[in-house]
């Protein structure tokens, strides 16, 4: 599991700025909403919605970029010649995803709390929000992973957010087929209880999505220059 952990320290460090800027960009909003009176639970429902699906949008974007760059600084022959294997490389990668999206997430159920008066059921509604959204990003991100081994990253990435958005029209997206945009609804609506059968289905398929990942990724050739 060592390897595991660094690789996914390495991978947030290398993106510390971004995450920074994730961090502070809820209370940034949070504080330009407020001005010049205090945001209605209407509006900041709204933003919420706005700010999960950004931080779902751009943990898939990461993703999916991530084996190309370090492909292309040729970082990963050095990782991958020091006996770490390949489903390790992936895990750590997938590791960090939802790591990042568990930082920013966390950041987003602050600054609720910082604008809406806190109570019991606000709590709540914010640690399901941030359980819902933070699978909601361990799925785009996996399917990211996946897509990104076989396509360019920017193809993985579109493929990715319209898998995990295009059902978003539906006014109710089904659990199981749809897990990432009942997963954003359930979010952004800030409900109290746990939508678990769109969680239980997201994991699944997350797993899924890495193991597949593993196989063909094991197949390829690293140290292919992609230039």
């Amino acid at each position: 599991m060592t390897p595991i952990f660094l690789l996914a320290r390495s991978f947030m460090r290398q993106n510390r700025w971004l995450m920074l800027a994730f961090v502070l960009w809820p209370f940034l909003f949070g504080t330009l909403l407020s001005m010049p009176q205090h945001a209605t639970s209407n509006e900041v429902q709204e933003i919420a919605l706005q700010e999960i699906f950004y931080g779902v949008a751009v943990v898939g974007f990461l993703a999916s970029s991530a084996v190309h760059n370090e492909k292309r600084s040729r970082r990963i022959i050095g990782v991958l010649s020091k006996a770490v294997s390949r489903e390790q490389y992936l895990a750590g990668l997938l590791l960090a995803s939802a790591c990042f999206a568990g930082i920013y997430f966390f950041s987003v159920s602050a600054s609720l709390l910082w604008l809406l008066k806190p109570s019991t059921a606000l709590v709540a509604s914010c640690a399901a929000l941030f359980l819902h959204a933070v699978i909601a990003s361990l799925w785009i991100a996996s399917l990211s992973l996946l897509l990104s081994i076989i396509l360019h990253p920017l193809l993985a990435a579109a493929m990715a957010g319209a898998a995990a958005f295009a059902p978003f029209a539906a006014a109710n997206p089904n659990d199981i087929w749809a897990p990432v945009a009942a997963l954003t609804k359930a979010a952004g609506t800030m409900q109290h209880q746990s939508s678990w059968a769109a969680l239980t289905t997201a994991l699944i398929e997350s797993a899924i999505f890495y193991a597949l990942a593993s196989s063909i990724f094991s197949r390829r050739d690293v140290a292919a220059n992609i230039e």
